[in-house]
């Protein structure tokens, strides 16, 4: 992110804009709207500025731009219709440390203007660093849809409520979790059919019934794959209300980010070969946590019930009497045959899929390599990169074909996902030369779609 999005407080504040045409009047559509004082410099100025300068919202200089016009102001827009005027005000601008925006010269402002869609004081500010206006409009638009008028009044009327809150709650923890039973616990439809009344009268219930809800929980919760598009909806709300969330090493940034800002993250990875944190640790941290009154999501890569040792801290949760649930996920198997363009069952070819592990408690896993070895057996193998050589020995072995193509994708769904497509004879000696380390999963029996297997090139980038 190269532009950090803030709001600027415009109340009392002086803005100067240079130019009376078209990128100047854009410029004073916005500006209107705030609480700033408007200064414009321009010898000429168009019909629609020429309206606003006469309804008294602008002050109006005609005349060129002097460089102590920069005196006293806030900020600066370098509007005129010529762009080597703009960038000469932009460089008074930056010298004199105020910041400053040049119409259509992203390189010459030190702040740019994003879309923004307005239900004051509600507003929403959409930027795409200056690559796409077009697109940014694009969400504008949609969003507005999406937002009716009275959303502003539903934000005054929860200040006003806020101070009540703080006056009987003055930590700022239990605010936070009073909050986010009033808005977190509800799809945003909900929120938005809600009028003063309606959010007053949530607020006196919630008040007059304290105990409800307020004992902690825990969820389980699958991040799916990495690629947060493939995030379910029950999980990205969950995120948008914890106030802890124990995640493991597979779990990406992106997913993470979802979380609120304030929760408390707590990392609990298990790096193979490296450090680890003990199960029965995890165990303690979401049982304490929860006993806090915490809500508590338990965030694991995939699905948390497919090679995620849920029944472990499932166990011990119930012992410890903390209410849970469990919101699935995308499981990598799932979305690495996505990605490769295969169906996981095909008819006339295989009945069933195995999903196995390549390494167990006791080091690499043991499964039943008489059927697996079958022409029509499929599988995906989780962890199996590291135990890939046992597995092509177990597979050949027990009489599987050197030819049977093998499918390994590594960072499924992601930006750095890597596809290699090889057999199970050159299986570990490909993942070798290919340096892939895992994340992946191994799809035995599987190829990519769209060309003859034989003819398939070994690697594929994503």
């Amino acid at each position: 992110m190269r532009y950090l999005p803030i709001h600027v407080d415009t109340q009392n504040a002086r803005i100067l804009v240079v130019g009376g045409g078209a990128a100047a009047e854009a410029k004073l559509r916005t500006l209107l709207r705030t609480e700033a004082e408007i200064m414009l410099v321009s010898k000429e100025v168009s019909g629609e500025i020429s309206r606003w300068i006469g309804q008294g919202r602008i002050h109006h200089m005609a005349r060129d731009f002097h460089g102590n016009d920069l005196e006293g102001v806030a900020l600066v827009y370098a509007a005129t219709e010529d762009d080597a005027v703009n960038h000469d005000i932009a460089a008074l601008a930056r010298a004199a440390s105020i910041p400053v925006n040049a119409a259509d010269q992203k390189d010459a402002c030190s702040f740019i203007t994003p879309a923004l869609v307005d239900r004051a004081p509600v507003t929403i500010s959409i930027g795409t660093e200056g690559t796409s206006p077009g697109l940014a409009r694009a969400i504008k638009s949609d969003l507005e849809t999406r937002l009716p008028s009275t959303v502003g009044a539903l934000a005054i009327k929860t200040q006003t409520l806020r101070a009540k809150i703080k006056s009987i709650m003055p930590d700022l923890a239990d605010r936070q979790r009073f909050w986010a039973r009033i808005f977190d616990g509800k799809d945003l439809d909900s929120h938005l059919k809600l009028d003063e009344t309606g959010l007053e009268t949530r607020v006196e219930h919630a008040l007059d019934h304290p105990d409800a809800d307020q004992g902690g929980s825990v969820v389980l919760v699958g991040a799916g794959p990495g690629n947060p598009d493939l995030l379910t909806f029950a999980a990205r709300k969950a995120l948008h209300s914890a106030d802890v969330i124990v995640y493991d090493r597979l779990v990406s940034q992106e997913v993470l980010d979802l979380g609120r800002r304030e929760a408390e993250y707590i990392y609990v990875g298990k790096q193979p070969g490296g450090h680890s944190t003990r199960q029965d640790r995890i165990n303690d941290i979401l049982i304490e946590k929860a006993q806090a009154g915490l809500y508590v999501i338990r965030l694991k890569s995939g699905d948390p019930l497919i090679f995620g040792r849920a029944d472990e801290e499932l166990d011990a949760l119930e012992a410890a009497q903390v209410p849970t649930s469990i919101i699935p996920g995308i499981t990598s198997a799932a979305s690495a045959a996505a990605e490769i363009g295969a169906s996981l069952t095909t008819r006339g070819k295989n009945k069933a899929i195995s999903l196995l592990t390549g390494h167990d408690a006791e080091g690499f896993a043991e499964q039943d390599w008489k059927s697996l070895a079958a022409e029509d057996a499929r599988a995906a193998v989780y962890m199996g990169v590291g135990a890939s050589r046992f597995i092509q020995g177990r597979l050949l072995l027990h009489g599987a074909n050197h030819s049977r193509p093998v499918c390994v994708v590594e960072n499924a769904s992601r930006s750095n996902q890597i596809i290699v497509q090889t057999t199970l004879g050159a299986l570990p000696d490909d993942l070798q030369a290919r340096g892939i380390k895992g994340p992946a999963i191994l799809l035995i029996g599987y190829s990519l779609r769209g060309a003859d297997a034989s003819a398939l090139p070994k690697v594929k980038n994503a």
